[in-house]
């Protein structure tokens, strides 16, 4: 009851309410159209307009390059070219990480909308809502590696190619990130806290 003696309603800012449910559909649309434009649709347009193909390669590096104190080169240095008259091929396999990114982002909103819309509905510990968090475990956790591996092999294809002068070493190079996996078990986590709440919920639904 505040000053003048009318009741005043403190909102909780931990629950989650309509409005965070409504920001959160916008921010879901947001990440799907944008994946939807630059994953899906730009490598096309570029493609049809015959763009040059934005790459990046290693090069053999003798001089030339001024370097701290105290500071070594290992006599490569990786650069950003645009090369003209790309073939289909180099313009897929560039574009490959770019489409399997935008082809997660739009699986895991989906699975995110489904899960706040039960959550919104006031039935958040339902079965399909932990298969919902473990596939969004799996497709962060697992899906980040073959889009490095992608990102590997698009590399290599350059430098192989025999148009780029002074590759270097043009031996495949796969770079791993921990970072995704990381974010699949953490999502995991949060699974194994639904399900659990589904146990609770069945058991006390057994007791009544």
């Amino acid at each position: 009851m505040d000053a003048n003696g009318t009741d005043r309603i403190k909102r909780d800012w931990l629950a989650f309410d309509r409005l965070d449910y409504v920001v959160v559909k916008i921010v879901l649309g947001i990440a799907v159209v944008g994946s939807v434009l630059f994953g899906l649709g730009g490598p096309v347009l570029a493609a049809a307009k015959d763009a040059p193909l934005p790459v990046s390669y290693t090069t053999m590096i003798a001089s030339g390059i001024e370097l701290p104190r105290g500071a070594t080169h290992d006599g490569n240095a990786t650069v950003e070219l645009m090369l003209k008259d790309a073939t289909l091929g180099e313009r897929l396999t560039q574009a490959l990480p770019e489409l399997l990114i935008a082809a997660m982002t739009i699986a895991v909103a989906w699975l995110l909308y489904r899960l706040l819309r039960d959550t919104q509905a006031g039935e958040p510990f339902t079965r399909r809502n932990v298969w919902r968090i473990n596939t969004t475990a799996l497709i962060v956790g697992i899906g980040g590696m073959p889009v490095q591996f992608a990102q590997g092999v698009a590399d290599n294809m350059i430098q192989t190619s025999g148009r780029i002068p002074n590759q270097g070493d043009p031996s495949f190079v796969f770079t791993f990130g921990p970072l995704p996996l990381i974010a699949g078990i953490v999502i995991a986590l949060i699974g194994e806290a639904f399900r659990r709440g589904v146990q609770l919920r069945g058991d006390v639904e057994g007791l009544v």
